[in-house]
């Protein structure tokens, strides 16, 4: 369940391929349509919040059921309510649930969202077995101040605050344990775990969705949490590293579905 946007490599024109790359049969429930995501100017935007409930009735008609389920950026709170809804009527016992909530980067949130949104993201990932926040997103939703640098005794504050407020299971990404590092810290509650790799000195569009779609595509194939996200970071890195010098296009991840596939 993700915005759909036409130009611009991000949310499901990034997801579904990547996922179905990885072997696993992908389905999607679009929230929006874009002409472009949001890193161009002026952008067209489609709100499909309406036709979401005549979907979701449609497919409990025929009955079906998933293995999984991806949430990833909501337009509004009342978006975030349906994503909950989604969970509820076709997240059964054997289906994994994992919310990216995407909804803020570097100490605020995105353009056109308010603090209306962080509680509705709250209450959609305590629906998750997993929640992919990255550093601000994770602070947000924990309530506590942000911090730009973010180590691992920092990431550890964090999710123990999200482990009390309901939160199951938090991949927390944009660690930085030195510099030129990049990686998550993972807390279920009960263990923990962190993950480094270099960091490439530019910033690119789509990077997380793809993060999260390789998530879930390895965690559908049987990879636990840990080797999930190693394999989703250095994925993105390799994105990255192939990208040219215009990366509001998104990432050049075309070339490396084979890599992926093959690490599977």
């Amino acid at each position: 369940m993700q915005d759909l946007s036409c130009l611009g490599k991000c949310s499901l024109t990034v997801i579904l391929p990547v996922i179905s790359a990885m072997g696993v049969e992908c389905s999607v429930l679009p929230t929006a349509v874009l002409s472009t995501h949001t890193g161009f100017p002026n952008p067209h935007v489609a709100d499909l919040s309406a036709q979401i409930g005549p979907i979701l009735d449609h497919w409990s008609t025929l009955g079906v059921e998933f293995s999984g389920i991806l949430t990833g950026y909501q337009a509004n709170p009342a978006q975030a309510g349906i994503a909950r809804n989604l969970i509820e009527r076709f997240g059964g016992e054997n289906c994994l649930t994992i919310c990216d909530p995407a909804m803020a980067d570097h100490g605020k949130l995105y353009s056109g969202l308010n603090e209306e949104m962080v509680d509705a993201m709250l209450a959609l990932c305590r629906k998750a077995d997993l929640s992919l926040p990255n550093i601000t997103e994770g602070a947000m939703l924990a309530g506590i101040p942000y911090r730009a640098c973010a180590d691992e005794s920092y990431c550890a504050e964090i999710a123990q605050a999200l482990h009390t407020k309901g939160i199951r299971s938090v991949l927390l990404t944009g660690m930085e344990r030195a510099p030129g590092q990049t990686g998550f810290f993972f807390s279920d509650g009960h263990s923990t775990c962190a993950y480094s790799t270099a960091r490439l000195p530019r910033n690119c569009h789509g990077t997380g969705d793809l993060f999260a779609a390789v998530v879930m595509g390895a965690r559908m194939r049987g990879l636990d949490v840990p080797k999930a996200g190693a394999l989703a970071a250095e994925f993105v890195k390799r994105c990255i590293a192939r990208t040219g010098d215009d990366s509001r296009y998104g990432v050049a991840f075309e070339p490396e579905l084979k890599w992926l596939a093959e690490q599977l």
